[in-house]
């Protein structure tokens, strides 16, 4: 259900049994990446507005990217974008991350 609990994200055991983490995020994810210790995730909210019930969906409402500690789920960054990522639409390489978002732009995030 939209605007409801969230979506489900979670480290799967491979070895069997529950699994490693779970929690439930406030965005629609679209495009994911590991990089080393970190989960990255990108989408737009999740958010119904009354106003403009399929914003979000249709990509009005900007989009959203979180940084999560691939070993215990904690919630190390989150951060607003102008517009939502085209799906998997993400990549990693050399310390960067870009994103290839809705509106046409590619950003890159990293330190120079």
């Amino acid at each position: 259900t939209p605007a409801a609990k969230g979506y489900l994200l979670f480290a799967k055991n491979t070895g069997g049994g529950r699994n490693r983490w779970s929690l439930r995020i406030p965005v629609r994810i679209r495009a994911m990446a590991l990089t080393g210790d970190h989960l990255i995730v990108a989408g737009p909210p999740d958010v119904v507005d009354p106003k403009d019930p399929l914003g979000a969906f249709e990509g009005r409402k900007g989009g959203l990217l979180d940084v999560f500690d691939a070993a215990s789920g904690r919630k190390i960054a989150e951060h607003e974008l102008p517009s939502p990522p085209v799906f998997n639409g993400i990549a990693a390489a050399g310390g960067k991350l870009y994103l290839a978002e809705e509106d046409g732009n590619l950003s890159c995030y990293g330190t120079e």
